[in-house]
């Protein structure tokens, strides 16, 4: 007799969501603990920032009631509230502090938010670690579902670390809430952004690229929004940093535009879990274009490989330079005759392009970083293995890696200083500006290669602690743009790698700064080649 036993189908049906599931707890708890010390800088930064950029705008910006007036007058500018604003309610300290700086908490959110999901998803999957961990008792959706979760859960610690923050600079109860909870809807809506764009590219640096390009529109949205109205215009209301805003802290404060925020990131997981059902692991939904089949002539050179590599990234960066450069340097007009206490009466608008300047050319620094992070993630992966088997050797294909980047780093800030030049001569009128803002950017350009330099010396000498790189753009940074306020000593001040090269007036030249730092930058990368040809590849 022959029995015929029927699968109990509705049962396996019923498992099949938990199972897609099965092992996320054990995913959040690997999460934070591989990012406790990453998660930790991210949260004290953005938290530390709420008084300090404060404390910064009472004491030079703001520190009488007449600076106070005038400064509130060039926010309600309409190209200034591109940059901040706009300025709900009476013009007081706080609500200053708001218009000025809330954007940039907002957009620290989004890209810590960014990172971490991309970190957790798309990267574990092009390492190969994803593949070793769904060989065990691991479901398919467990890791994209952890990485959310641990999302979920820094946003929850920033509300409650920016509310404190900014109850400690007197804001109401209440207000410090909505705050707080403003920069974590931002940040949970960028986690369902990055959720979607890991499932549709190969690459990590794809997927944060897309996510780059989606914050830069809704940041751009917000402020052709800001342009249309003192409050926010229609456009306003398209950007998930506008509904942030909207939420008018400090006057006639309102909750639910948070709601919009939550509702859409709840869409864009949804997203993200119905494109991973339809993709293999590994794989992307945007298949990579097939490669020819032979390479061109001048494609047979170590030079040509490393340009071929980071060619999107020098394009993508390059044509947000542009974007961002003419934005910025449209609002010189409105600022040209403005004096406020933290430039001492100089000339306001060529002020606010040398401080453009310099932010070009921190922004330059980040790229210099990332490139030189990406060889050593080649070297781990196995990828320069091949290469090196031929005819190239380490010292060629170092150099020639460093040397894309450092003409990156000349062309970069040109195209930026162009951009910011020209949006400066149409909006004065005066089209002289245009040279000088091109001039002062690639007059920094030897600052941005010691900033190159720091990696490539740990490429070679400790490859382990590459991300101290991120450390000394990071310092530099903060002490130039704020040792000043924070009265921090001279000293201290000058070890920052920015700190050396004048960055107003515009267009200052140093001579011998400009020489021993180019000669730094020769130095550390020599080291680096050094380290390099005498340890073994991915052993670091």
């Amino acid at each position: 007799m022959t029995t015929t036993v029927s699968p109990a189908r509705s049962r396996t049906g019923s498992r099949s969501v938990s199972s897609h599931l099965t092992g996320t707890g054990a995913m959040v708890r690997l999460a934070l603990r591989r990012d406790r010390i990453k998660l930790t800088i991210w949260l004290v930064a953005i938290t530390a920032l709420v008084p300090r950029f404060y404390y910064a705008a009472v004491t030079s910006v703001v520190p009488t009631t007449e600076a106070l007036a005038e400064a509130s007058q060039m926010i309600r500018v309409s190209f200034m509230r591109v940059l901040g604003g706009p300025l709900f309610g009476d013009v007081t300290t706080r609500s200053y502090f708001l218009a000025a700086y809330w954007v940039e908490f907002l957009l620290a959110a989004a890209i810590m938010n960014m990172m971490l999901i991309t970190r957790h998803t798309r990267t574990e999957e092009q390492t190969g670690r994803a593949e070793l961990i769904r060989a065990a008792v691991v479901g398919r959706h467990a890791q994209l579902t952890g990485a959310l979760i641990v999302a979920l859960i820094s946003n929850a610690a920033l509300a409650v670390l920016t509310t404190a923050a900014t109850i400690s600079i007197g804001f109401p109860v209440g207000s410090a809430l909505l705050f707080g909870a403003s920069l974590a809807a931002a940040g949970l809506v960028f986690a369902g952004v990055t959720a979607v764009t890991a499932q549709v590219t190969e690459h990590p640096r794809g997927a944060n690229g897309l996510a780059g390009v989606v914050l830069i529109a809704v940041w751009l949205l917000r402020g052709a929004g800001a342009m249309q109205s003192q409050e926010g215009g229609p456009l306003f209301w398209l950007s998930p940093i506008g509904w942030s805003q909207q939420t008018r802290v400090l006057a006639e404060e309102r909750w639910w535009p948070l709601g919009l925020s939550v509702l859409l990131a709840g869409l864009l997981v949804v997203c993200a879990y119905s494109l991973a059902s339809r993709r293999d692991l590994g794989a992307s939904l945007v298949a990579p274009r097939p490669g020819r089949a032979s390479a061109p002539s001048w494609l047979r050179s170590p030079f040509a490989l490393a340009l071929r590599l980071q060619q999107a990234a020098i394009v993508g960066w390059g044509a947000a330079f542009l974007a961002i450069g003419f934005v910025l340097g449209a609002m010189t007009g409105g600022m040209a005759n403005t004096d406020l206490p933290i430039f001492s009466g100089a000339d306001f608008g060529r002020a606010w392009l040398s401080l453009m300047v310099f932010t070009g050319s921190l922004y330059t620094g980040v790229f210099a970083v990332l490139s030189v992070i990406r060889l050593r993630a080649e070297e781990v992966r196995g990828r320069i293995g091949p290469v090196l088997a031929g005819p190239t050797g380490r010292s060629t294909w170092f150099w020639s890696s460093l040397l894309v980047t450092a003409l990156a780093v000349v062309v970069l800030p040109a195209v930026y200083g162009a951009a910011l030049g020209i949006g400066a001569a149409v909006s004065t009128g005066d089209p002289g500006l245009a040279g000088e803002v091109i001039r002062a950017s690639l007059l920094r350009t030897p600052e941005v290669l010691v900033l190159l330099a720091v990696p490539a010396a740990l490429l070679g000498l400790a490859p382990r602690a590459m991300n101290v790189s991120w450390a000394v753009v990071v310092y530099s940074g903060f002490m130039q743009i704020l040792g000043s306020y924070m009265q921090v000593p001279g000293w201290l001040v000058n070890t920052s790698v920015l700190s050396h090269l004048p960055w107003h007036p515009l267009g200052a030249f140093a001579p011998v700064a400009t020489v021993v730092l180019t000669a730094l930058a020769a130095a550390l990368m020599i080291l680096g080649l050094y380290g390099l040809r005498r340890r073994d590849l991915a052993s670091g």
